[in-house]
């Protein structure tokens, strides 16, 4: 049976996308302000066939491989967003951004609120991420600047080993009491 308000349309308000150090919880993430494009989550995986001499098909497939990327636009391009975008930690108050030849970035843990199915709000939580370093910001005469960033989610070695990536759950709204 079909159910229109299984149709999500759009993303969501303000604090959309926050963002914190490794492990901390949402309440003291960053919000990072607003985002053009949405928020692509891809999710892919590699497996092996299993082939044998009798049937031409594969009879089972091994997963060798999983992959997880988030990939987003910040709209506000602020140094801190670009540090981010590189993977450094953000400047101080009126500091310039220095940046390059890195040994390594700190984990993140990264929040994604949306809309979700019949109103609720569909909350993802990404345990342990960094950036790819793939990133660009195009400055143009007839657009917002945007800031492009790609995070990879990492396997979280301190979650069971199903739940490594993150969670996602949907969140229904409570009615108001007068």
């Amino acid at each position: 049976m079909s159910t229109p308000t299984n149709i999500v349309v759009g993303i969501s308000a303000e604090g959309s996308l926050k963002i914190a150090p490794y492990g901390t919880s949402e309440s003291s993430a960053t919000d990072l302000g607003f985002i053009k494009g949405g928020i692509t989550i891809e999710h892919e995986e590699s497996s092996y066939d299993i082939q044998v001499d009798q049937i031409l098909a594969p009879i089972a497939k091994i997963t060798t491989q999983e992959g997880l990327k988030i990939k987003f636009s910040l709209a506000e391009a602020t140094l801190s967003n670009i540090a981010l975008s590189l993977g450094q930690e953000a400047p101080s108050s009126n500091q310039p951004l220095e940046f390059g030849d890195k040994a390594q970035c700190a984990y993140k843990t990264l929040y994604a609120n949306v809309k979700g199915v019949n109103g609720a709000t569909r909350k993802y939580t990404f345990w342990k991420c960094r950036p790819t370093g793939k990133t660009s910001q195009v400055y143009k005469r007839d657009g917002e600047t945007l800031i492009e960033v790609e995070f990879d989610v990492l396997a979280d070695t301190t979650k069971v080993a199903t739940k490594r990536f993150g969670k996602i759950e949907d969140i229904t709204p409570t009615s108001s009491q007068n």
